[in-house]
Protein backbone atom coordinates (compact mmCIF):
# COMPACT_ATOMS: atom_id res chain seq x y z
CA UNK A 1 0.00 0.00 0.00
CA UNK A 2 1.45 3.36 -0.56
CA UNK A 3 1.50 5.63 1.98
CA UNK A 4 2.26 9.61 1.45
CA UNK A 5 4.30 9.91 4.47
CA UNK A 6 6.78 7.18 2.86
CA UNK A 7 7.80 9.51 -0.44
CA UNK A 8 11.14 11.34 -0.13
CA UNK A 9 11.67 14.98 -1.71
CA UNK A 10 15.64 15.89 -2.52
CA UNK A 11 17.54 17.61 -5.45
CA UNK A 12 18.05 16.00 -8.79
CA UNK A 13 20.64 14.03 -9.79
CA UNK A 14 22.06 12.95 -12.96
CA UNK A 15 21.21 9.63 -12.46
CA UNK A 16 17.47 10.68 -12.56
CA UNK A 17 17.86 11.75 -16.04
CA UNK A 18 15.76 8.49 -17.21
CA UNK A 19 13.26 8.51 -14.88
CA UNK A 20 12.76 12.35 -15.53
CA UNK A 21 12.58 11.57 -19.29
CA UNK A 22 9.95 8.76 -18.80
CA UNK A 23 7.82 11.30 -16.50
CA UNK A 24 8.29 14.04 -19.48
CA UNK A 25 6.88 11.11 -21.80
CA UNK A 26 4.02 10.11 -19.78
CA UNK A 27 2.93 12.62 -18.01
CA UNK A 28 3.71 16.08 -19.34
CA UNK A 29 3.58 14.65 -23.18
CA UNK A 30 6.76 15.61 -24.34
CA UNK A 31 9.18 13.59 -26.71
CA UNK A 32 12.13 14.84 -26.15
CA UNK A 33 15.47 12.74 -27.23
CA UNK A 34 16.63 10.98 -24.11
CA UNK A 35 20.33 12.42 -24.93
CA UNK A 36 19.15 16.03 -25.20
CA UNK A 37 17.19 15.42 -21.23
CA UNK A 38 20.85 14.67 -20.03
CA UNK A 39 22.08 17.73 -21.69
CA UNK A 40 19.23 19.91 -20.10
CA UNK A 41 19.81 17.96 -16.79
CA UNK A 42 23.07 18.72 -16.22
CA UNK A 43 22.80 22.54 -17.20
CA UNK A 44 20.00 22.85 -15.12
CA UNK A 45 22.35 21.17 -11.83
CA UNK A 46 24.63 23.03 -12.43
CA UNK A 47 22.51 26.82 -12.36
CA UNK A 48 21.64 28.01 -8.68
CA UNK A 49 19.05 30.01 -9.95
CA UNK A 50 17.48 26.85 -10.88
CA UNK A 51 16.17 23.34 -9.13
CA UNK A 52 14.71 20.00 -10.13
CA UNK A 53 13.43 18.08 -6.77
CA UNK A 54 11.91 14.93 -7.14
CA UNK A 55 9.52 12.83 -5.15
CA UNK A 56 10.63 9.72 -3.94
CA UNK A 57 9.34 6.59 -3.29
CA UNK A 58 10.43 2.86 -2.57
CA UNK A 59 14.10 4.60 -4.32
CA UNK A 60 12.13 4.93 -7.41
CA UNK A 61 11.33 8.63 -8.87
CA UNK A 62 7.85 8.69 -9.11
CA UNK A 63 7.50 13.01 -9.81
CA UNK A 64 9.16 16.26 -10.23
CA UNK A 65 8.79 19.97 -10.25
CA UNK A 66 11.40 22.12 -11.42
CA UNK A 67 11.56 25.64 -10.66
CA UNK A 68 13.64 28.76 -11.98
CA UNK A 69 13.87 32.71 -10.33
CA UNK A 70 12.94 34.88 -12.97
CA UNK A 71 14.00 38.48 -12.61
CA UNK A 72 12.37 41.61 -14.75
CA UNK A 73 12.89 45.00 -14.28
CA UNK A 74 9.03 45.59 -13.82
CA UNK A 75 8.72 42.98 -10.72
CA UNK A 76 10.22 41.48 -7.76
CA UNK A 77 11.73 38.31 -8.64
CA UNK A 78 9.49 34.96 -8.53
CA UNK A 79 10.02 31.40 -9.28
CA UNK A 80 8.09 30.07 -12.58
CA UNK A 81 7.28 26.36 -12.32
CA UNK A 82 8.95 24.69 -15.81
CA UNK A 83 7.41 21.55 -14.76
CA UNK A 84 5.34 19.44 -12.38
CA UNK A 85 5.10 15.72 -13.48
CA UNK A 86 3.79 12.53 -11.37
CA UNK A 87 3.58 9.41 -12.20
CA UNK A 88 0.14 8.09 -13.21
CA UNK A 89 0.09 5.11 -11.13
CA UNK A 90 0.76 7.68 -8.01
CA UNK A 91 -1.51 10.61 -8.83
CA UNK A 92 -4.37 11.21 -6.80
CA UNK A 93 -2.09 10.64 -3.63
CA UNK A 94 -0.89 13.79 -2.32
CA UNK A 95 2.87 13.81 -4.37
CA UNK A 96 1.92 17.07 -6.85
CA UNK A 97 0.61 18.37 -3.57
CA UNK A 98 3.99 17.48 -1.49
CA UNK A 99 6.29 18.70 -4.81
CA UNK A 100 4.79 22.34 -4.93
CA UNK A 101 5.35 22.46 -1.23
CA UNK A 102 8.71 21.74 -1.42
CA UNK A 103 9.43 24.24 -4.39
CA UNK A 104 7.71 26.99 -2.47
CA UNK A 105 9.56 25.80 0.58
CA UNK A 106 12.59 26.15 -1.83
CA UNK A 107 11.41 29.27 -3.34
CA UNK A 108 11.24 31.19 0.22
CA UNK A 109 14.64 30.16 0.99
CA UNK A 110 15.93 31.93 -2.07
CA UNK A 111 14.15 34.71 -0.93
CA UNK A 112 11.40 34.89 -3.38
CA UNK A 113 7.63 35.25 -2.50
CA UNK A 114 5.72 34.75 -5.67
CA UNK A 115 5.24 32.19 -7.80
CA UNK A 116 4.37 31.57 -11.49
CA UNK A 117 2.96 28.84 -13.62
CA UNK A 118 1.55 28.24 -17.01
CA UNK A 119 -0.45 25.50 -17.71
CA UNK A 120 -2.16 24.20 -20.87
CA UNK A 121 -5.57 25.51 -21.63
CA UNK A 122 -6.94 21.94 -22.46
CA UNK A 123 -5.28 20.63 -18.78
CA UNK A 124 -8.33 21.20 -17.10
CA UNK A 125 -7.70 18.47 -14.02
CA UNK A 126 -4.08 20.06 -13.58
CA UNK A 127 -6.11 23.64 -13.32
CA UNK A 128 -8.18 22.25 -10.60
CA UNK A 129 -5.24 20.91 -8.88
CA UNK A 130 -3.22 24.55 -8.69
CA UNK A 131 -6.44 25.72 -7.33
CA UNK A 132 -7.16 23.76 -4.93
CA UNK A 133 -3.07 24.23 -3.36
CA UNK A 134 -4.12 28.15 -3.66
CA UNK A 135 -3.19 28.93 -7.23
CA UNK A 136 -5.02 31.59 -8.66
CA UNK A 137 -5.71 32.46 -12.44
CA UNK A 138 -3.89 35.28 -13.43
CA UNK A 139 -3.91 37.03 -16.89
CA UNK A 140 -5.10 35.72 -20.27
CA UNK A 141 -1.94 35.70 -22.46
CA UNK A 142 -1.07 34.56 -26.11
CA UNK A 143 2.11 31.99 -26.17
CA UNK A 144 4.07 32.83 -28.67
CA UNK A 145 7.45 30.63 -29.73
CA UNK A 146 10.00 31.21 -32.91
CA UNK A 147 12.60 28.88 -33.87
CA UNK A 148 16.35 30.18 -34.22
CA UNK A 149 17.84 28.02 -36.73
CA UNK A 150 21.58 27.34 -35.76
CA UNK A 151 24.19 28.10 -38.18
Amino acid sequence: MFELKSVKVREARSEDVMAIHELNLQALNYDYPLDSTRDRLESILRKPNCVILVACHDGQVIGYVQGDILEASYTAPMVKIEALAVNADQRHLGVGRLLMRSVEQWARQQGVDDILLNSGEERTEAHRFYSAIGYERGKKEVHFTKHMQSN
